[in-house]
C-alpha cells in the first residue's frame, strides 16, 4: 500500500517531537503513546520508523550531539591556556548532559545494535574530541603549564568524572557548581599530583641519646 511508504519528512517530525517530550521528562517516565500523541501519529507509525523507545531516544538527541560536538570543538580550538579551556569544556559538557543522564546507560547498551553508519559516526565524534583534548594536554606539558602526564588517561578521567556526575546527580546539585568542582578537582590533580608524588621523603628525625 502507498500509505506504508516511509517518509523522511515524517521521520524528522517524529524525532523533533520525541526530543521535545524527552526534554521535559525522565526517560522511564515517557511512554510511546505520549510521543505519538505529541507528534499526532499512531503508535504503530512510531514503530515503523523506530524499533524501540530507546532507539527513538538516541535519534532524538542526535541533532543535539552534533551541536555539542561543534561547541566542544570550538572550545578546544581556542589557543588559550589549559586551565580556562578545561573549565569551559566541563561547563559545556555538563550543561548539555545534565538532563540526559539516561543517554550514557542507553548508549552503552544500544551501541552494538546501532547501524554501522550511526555507530561509526558516534565513535568518530567522540574520538575527535578525545584527540583534541589530548593534544591540548600534551601542549600544556610542553609549555610547562603542568607536569608530564598521560594525556590519554587524563582525558578519559575527565570525561569519566563528567559522566558520573551527570548520571548520579542529586536533586540539590546545580550544573554550574558541579562543573566548577570537577574542573577544580581535575586541574588540581594535573597541577599538583606529580609534584607531590615526586617530593622527597620526609627527613627522619633522630633524637640524640642522653
Amino acid at each position: 500500500m502507498a500509505g506504508r511508504k516511509k517518509s523522511q519528512q515524517l521521520r524528522e517530525a517524529i524525532v523533533r517531537g520525541a526530543a521535545e517530550v524527552f526534554s521535559k521528562h525522565e526517560f522511564h517516565e515517557v511512554l510511546t503513546d505520549d510521543i505519538a500523541a505529541h507528534v499526532g501519529v499512531g503508535k504503530g507509525t512510531l514503530y515503523r520508523y523506530f524499533r524501540s523507545k530507546e532507539e527513538l531516544y538516541l535519534a532524538a538527541i542526535g541533532d543535539g550531539l552534533r551541536e555539542l560536538h561543534a561547541s566542544v570543538t570550538a572550545v578546544l580550538a581556542q589557543p588559550s591556556p589549559l586551565v580556562p579551556t578545561i573549565e569551559r569544556l566541563a561547563h559545556t559538557l555538563i550543561d548539555y548532559f545534565w538532563d540526559k543522564r539516561d543517554f550514557f546507560v542507553l548508549m552503552h547498551r544500544l551501541e552494538p545494535k546501532l547501524k554501522a553508519k550511526e555507530r561509526a559516526e558516534w565513535r568518530q565524534r567522540r574520538d575527535e574530541i578525545v584527540d583534541m583534548l589530548r593534544r591540548r594536554i600534551d601542549q600544556a606539558v610542553q609549555r610547562g603549564e603542568i607536569p608530564r602526564v598521560s594525556s590519554r588517561v587524563a582525558t578519559e578521567a575527565l570525561l569519566g568524572m563528567i559522566r558520573g556526575a551527570c548520571v548520579y546527580r542529586q536533586g540539590s546539585d546545580r550544573p554550574q557548581e558541579v562543573a566548577r568542582t570537577i574542573s577544580r578537582l581535575f586541574l588540581s590533580g594535573l597541577l599538583g599530583g606529580e609534584s607531590r608524588s615526586q617530593s622527597p621523603a620526609p627527613r627522619q628525625v633522630v633524637t640524640a641519646r642522653r
